[in-house]
């Protein structure tokens, strides 16, 4: 019985002593563990920081801006986001069992979708622009 006795006195010293820790550890994490970290700036030692910081370069337009990206279906290889001026190809989302190739043709770029299951099916896209509206020229070939 005094064995038992100890062990439950041991056990609620290693609890205290747990818990004691624990308080001591989280009170450290709100005071900063390791230093007192830099001091909170004050409203005049922000405005005077503000005043002698350098003014931000001008913004210059370099060239006409793009319009808003187009989707364009390229039934049934999958579809072609584009930007004028350009164009620019933003994004290309070849459809399942399709595999896409972006190219550069002579006469601007096109996109190529190959079937995965029918080698003899490939979906062709020329691209170019209208002013600043996108335009898809779309070819369905087989062999």
């Amino acid at each position: 019985m005094l064995r038992s006795a100890g062990l439950v006195a041991l056990w609620a010293a290693v609890a205290v002593a747990a818990v004691l820790a624990g308080l001591w550890a989280v009170g450290g994490v709100g005071s900063g563990i390791t230093s007192a970290g830099p001091r909170p700036l004050s409203a005049a030692e922000v405005d005077a920081r503000l005043s002698a910081a350098p003014a931000p370069a001008p913004v210059s337009a370099a060239g006409p801006a793009p319009t808003a990206a187009v989707v364009l279906p390229a039934a049934p290889g999958g579809s072609v986001v584009v930007a004028c001026p350009g164009p620019q190809i933003v994004s290309i989302s070849p459809a399942q069992g399709w595999e896409a190739k972006n190219e550069q043709e002579d006469s601007g770029p096109r996109v190529s979708f190959e079937s995965t299951t029918d080698d003899d099916l490939e979906v062709r896209v020329d691209l170019h622009c209208d002013g600043a509206r996108p335009v898809a020229q779309v070819r369905v070939e087989t062999d």
